[in-house]
């Protein structure tokens, strides 16, 4: 049996078990029932016409006045454990708050010895690896390709079994916060100004993301380059989504990354978006060239990181808007690992009228959501690439962490937290949770519950040639 969902968000920084918050609701409930029950009992307890000693009002009065006191204790006994779980959020966010603030100093520490010992070790090195390579050269060649078989293989099983931890997902989420002081450490920025800038709060993931971007674009990469978006199917008929689930499983691949479903509504047409992860081949199946037509790759994950206007989601704007979605437009944004992003950035613009925001595997920790309409965000607890968007802050979302308890195998991919047919299967257990932060906020998506058609429209993209803006 999977181990309970974690769910946290919602406003607050209190993370709890679904179970947990199911037996606060169950206590909850008890109470108001205890409550009614007592109520309806306490107009029968007056005296009876020619009932002198009214024997059976007493007996019920007793029996309201103890319902009215188990409903007071359980009352309690929810505030009690409402204050637990509140006290216990404070607690995580404030260990972490202070194990980020040690490993700060540490990190840019770290950063310094590296770059200095780094460069001093390089003279020596470079002998050693161009004689490594000279004696590869002279190995027969059905014995380098034994050995790449061996390591590859090898290396893949380390790297399968190092991913598959939430341990690993953890320190990663830390590294991603601290990036920033490692860089300027190997800089050598004195401690005096990095103290300073420590201070002034200014370090981010997304700040560093667009120092990364600002060097990607002197080396002419292309994360931001305009782009074109094509319909490659006729519209198809479709009938409305309905919770977490059904959103994910429509999540379309890379090949074409965009769908859009649109559906006809009293006050205009509504829209539901579904937006693919990064690329891991161009769309003719050959290699992935970074910068290069397909908008979905890592130029535009560092873009996205760094919340500029990225390839990628110049695209879903364009599809929104040849599908007919405008500002006053109704729209879900769905969205798996980098159109996660995409979805959490467009959801925020102000540019659609957000209706709702679902995401898994997203890299977004420093996106957090701040508009009042129902957001899911999913992550699994083994899921690296969640931990790239770095520590999450305090969002409107609700942020559900699901643990897996399928360990890594060989033949799995080596990121198989991150897989997407994991995240549809953990979308089932996210709509069957009974949590009541969770249930209430899926209930508020619109839903196709009122039988209403629509049609979907698949998209694809390319990235222009040209200078990136």
């Amino acid at each position: 049996m999977a181990e309970a969902l974690l769910i946290g968000g919602g406003g607050s920084t209190a993370v709890a078990s679904e179970h947990l918050l199911e037996a606060l609701e169950r206590i909850r409930r008890g109470s108001v029932t205890c409550a009614t029950a007592a109520g309806r009992l306490e107009p029968l307890t007056s005296p009876l016409p020619g009932d002198r000693w009214n024997g059976t009002g007493a007996e019920l009065a007793e029996a309201a006045a103890v319902l009215r006191r188990e409903s007071e204790a359980l009352e309690s006994l929810g505030g009690a454990l409402r204050i637990a779980i509140d006290g216990y959020g404070w607690a995580e966010s404030r260990a972490r708050s202070w194990l980020e603030e040690a490993i700060a100093p540490v990190a840019s520490t770290v950063g310094f010895l590296a770059g200095r010992i780094g460069l001093g070790l390089l003279p020596s090195v470079l002998p050693v690896v161009a004689i490594a390579a000279g004696a590869w050269m002279l190995l027969p060649a059905a014995s380098r390709e034994s050995l790449s078989r061996s390591s590859s293989a090898g290396v893949e099983r380390f790297a399968g079994s190092l991913f598959d931890s939430p341990a690993t997902t953890e320190a990663l989420r830390l590294l991603a916060a601290s990036a920033d002081d490692v860089v300027l450490g190997a800089l050598g920025v004195p401690a005096s100004l990095l103290a300073a800038y420590r201070g002034s709060g200014a370090g981010s993931v997304a700040q560093m993301a667009t120092a990364a971007l600002g060097v990607g674009l002197l080396s002419g990469d292309r994360g931001r380059a305009p782009v074109v978006v094509s319909r490659v199917a006729e519209p198809v008929p479709i009938a409305a989504p309905v919770g977490v689930a059904e959103r994910v499983a429509r999540i379309p691949d890379s090949a074409a990354p965009v769908r859009v479903e649109r559906f006809a509504a009293p006050g205009g047409d509504r829209f539901e978006v579904y937006i693919a992860g990064t690329a891991g081949e161009a769309a003719d199946g050959g290699p992935l060239v970074e910068g290069g037509e397909h908008p979905w790759d890592m130029s535009s994950n560092i873009a996205l990181i760094a919340e500029h206007d990225a390839s990628s989601l110049q695209a879903v704007k364009q599809a929104l808007a040849d599908a007919g979605a405008g500002p006053a437009s109704p729209v879900v944004f769905t969205g798996y690992s980098q159109g996660a992003a995409i979805a959490t950035l467009l959801a925020e613009s102000g540019e659609f009228t957000t209706a709702g925001l679902v995401t898994v595997g997203a890299p977004t920790g420093g996106m957090p959501v701040a508009g009042d309409y129902p957001a899911v965000v999913v992550a699994h607890d083994d899921d690296p690439v969640t931990a790239l968007g770095g520590p999450q802050e305090r969002t409107n979302a609700v942020v559900v962490t699901a643990p897996r308890d399928d360990r890594w195998e060989e033949g799995d991919p080596v990121l198989a937290g991150h897989a997407i047919d994991a995240y549809r299967e953990t979308a089932e257990r996210v709509d069957a949770s009974g949590a009541p932060l969770l249930s209430e906020t899926i209930a508020r998506l619109p839903g196709g519950r009122d039988g209403a058609p629509g049609e979907t429209l698949s998209y694809s993209a390319l990235r222009l040639s040209g200078c990136d803006p």
